[in-house]
């Protein structure tokens, strides 16, 4: 074996220079742009329904602005469900 893997060559340092600014001169991502506040009016709510028959006890969560009829029903056996 020789010394070649230990002595690093000139070329070397200047490719990691070049790679250094070429990095710094990439232009920023642009942020989204929102759109008159439809981002603000969307404001989501966690509801945890269960199921208030004891033998079912099935339970369900859900992300939404208002929940609906169909939303309180139980899928398994069709009972009103408890909002948490």
């Amino acid at each position: 074996m020789g010394l070649d893997k230990w002595i690093k060559p000139e070329g070397t340092v200047k490719k990691t220079e070049k790679k250094e600014e070429a990095r710094s001169t990439k232009k920023p991502k642009p942020q989204p742009i929102e759109k008159n506040g439809e981002n603000e009016s969307i404001k989501l709510t966690k509801f945890i329904l269960i199921c208030s028959k004891p033998k079912c006890k099935y339970k369900k969560i859900i992300m939404k602005k208002e929940l609906s009829e169909k939303d309180r029903i139980c899928p398994r056996c069709k009972n009103e469900m408890k909002v948490q």
